[in-house]
């Protein structure tokens, strides 16, 4: 094209017509500075492949990192959960025996060797630090996945501090308990040391001392009441964890439909929306709720923390009671939270016997303490069967400022049910 532009301007000049050679002049200098800007056009496609390449590969890195923090958080959060489901039947139950089996023992020693593993989240920040350092977490600035990685990381850094500081309370616990010398430790240490049923006999008192000492308790507790926020980080690292990867691995970098669904299950512990789980394997979240209960009469019934379930064993009576509500505040009367968010409550029951009839019942901060308010009814089975009651069939309950989460009413000879799981759900 070039050389039949030259063999032109010869021409034109030959013949002496310079208007015409000053039009293809221009047409040549056009040409030539079309074809710069296509390669400059080239250049930048070309540039920004390389950068989106290399973003991609960042990016894949970073998911790869957080799938296996999400295995690791959900193998540590599994491990807390079943730990603080242990200390109420230690707590409660087992210090209330007469006499403790070889099977308590055993419970036992699994349960302080479980609370002394000291286990820390430990992330793999090696794709989000190699992002940062080149420049190319710039590409995805203002775009929904920016956010929710620094949300995802500040999480992690979060946790890390909660854990050293749970851990060293820990620490601190399990060393005033081990410094006291127990004689006969060695027996919950090692339970299978302990020989025929004359000998269980004879270290009862040994045992005792040691399992119910005030600095063993003091370690239930702080498992018990500190653990529980560890759990809810845990469970929100992963709801981010695994939309990070689901956008990354999809090549989508703002929210979409799926978006709003996959993150409903974050909860904001210091927000005004409840915690969900009110019951989890027998044992209240000591974090988010307290127990309390009522009868008729003030007739006294026995509540049995057994493992991985919940039983209420009550004399025949008019009514009685277990309320899960609320923390206590010393500056409110009535403390609440908002549960309106949620659609449904799911219940894992079961009778002794089969045929029990027991009601649900939800009560908001204005309700008042006379039995008026709505309660659901429910036939038991003898094994364990769930429930699940729309929150519509509590109404006029106002769901937004709830008091009583939840509440267990057995009438007249419904006397002996277990609950294992108590839940809200959206």
């Amino acid at each position: 094209m070039i050389k039949f532009f030259r063999k032109i301007r010869q021409r034109l000049l030959t013949e002496n017509k310079f208007s015409k050679y000053l039009l293809y002049a221009i047409g040549e200098i056009v040409l030539v500075v079309i074809g710069i800007l296509i390669a400059l056009q080239i250049n930048n496609w070309n540039q920004k492949k390389l950068e989106q390449v290399a973003l991609t590969g960042y990016l894949n890195s970073i998911s790869k990192n957080i799938k296996e923090d999400i295995k690791k958080a959900e193998f540590l959060r599994t491990n807390r959960v079943n730990v603080i489901t242990r200390i109420p039947h230690m707590t409660w139950t087992m210090i209330r025996s007469d006499y403790l089996e070889r099977t308590d023992i055993k419970f036992a020693s699994e349960t302080l060797s479980a609370i002394s593993n000291f286990d820390y989240f430990t992330a793999d920040l090696s794709g989000f630090e190699s992002i940062k350092n080149s420049g190319y977490l710039r590409e995805l600035q203002g775009q929904d996945i920016e956010n929710l990685i620094y949300k995802y990381y500040n999480l992690v850094q979060e946790i890390t501090i909660k854990e050293k500081d749970y851990n060293e309370i820990l620490r601190n616990a399990y060393s005033d308990f081990s410094s006291k010398g127990f004689e006969k430790i060695i027996y919950i240490t090692y339970p299978d040391y302990i020989g025929d049923k004359q000998e269980l006999t004879n270290l009862q008192p040994y045992l005792k001392d040691i399992l119910f000492h005030p600095t063993a308790i003091a370690l239930y507790n702080q498992t018990y009441l500190k653990g529980p926020a560890l759990i809810v980080q845990l469970e929100n690292l992963n709801i981010i964890g695994n939309e990070i990867v689901r956008m990354i691995d999809n090549n989508i970098q703002t929210f979409d439909d799926s978006t709003a669904k996959n993150l409903e299950g974050f909860f904001d512990t210091s927000g005004t929306v409840g915690y969900s789980k009110v019951l989890t394997n027998g044992a209240e979240n000591g974090k988010f709720f307290n127990t309390g209960f009522a009868s008729a009469g003030n007739k006294p019934f026995e509540m049995i923390y057994g493992i991985n379930e919940y039983t209420i064993d009550v004399p025949k009576n008019e009514w009685t009671v277990v309320y899960f509500r609320n923390p206590s505040n010393a500056l409110i009367e009535r403390p609440t939270k908002d549960y309106s968010c949620y659609k449904t409550l799911k219940l894992e029951l079961k009778g002794d016997k089969g045929g029990e009839t027991v009601s649900v019942a939800l009560k908001d901060a204005d309700a008042p303490d006379d039995g008026s308010e709505t309660k659901v009814p429910l036939t038991l089975s003898s094994k364990w069967e769930t429930y699940e009651i729309p929150l519509s069939e509590f109404k006029p309950t106002n769901l937004k400022e709830l008091f009583i989460v939840a509440s267990l009413i057995l009438i007249d000879d419904a006397n002996k049910i277990s609950v294992r799981n108590i839940e809200y759900v959206k």
